[in-house]
């Protein structure tokens, strides 16, 4: 083999290694577009996530405060029924009004 067969050959192969990166980074350009894109979706439903977290919380802090704050109209008493202690509940919180 001559020298300038061998050189064409090595810049037969260096063109086909050429190609191979264009196309290794062609895909990695569209995987990273796709995962900007993935990122920029779980990103805006994290917010969303967030905000109505933040929502529910502020809502359960009300209610637990009506809760504290309303008069307690229940009592619990113990009794022994065969034997055995149970809890009695006198006055239902709600007992008597029409369910919805």
């Amino acid at each position: 083999m001559d020298a300038k067969s061998e050189t064409s050959d090595q810049l037969l192969g260096l063109t086909e290694t050429l190609e191979i990166v264009k196309t290794e980074r062609d895909f990695l350009r569209d995987e990273v577009s796709r995962l900007k894109d993935e990122l920029e979706r779980t990103s805006l439903r994290a917010e969303r996530a967030e905000t109505r977290l933040h929502e529910v919380t502020l809502a359960i802090v009300d209610i637990s405060k009506q809760a504290i704050l309303s008069p307690q109209r229940s009592t619990v008493t113990e009794v022994m029924m065969d034997g055995r202690s149970l809890l009695r509940l006198g006055n239902p919180v709600g007992f008597g009004k029409k369910s919805m």
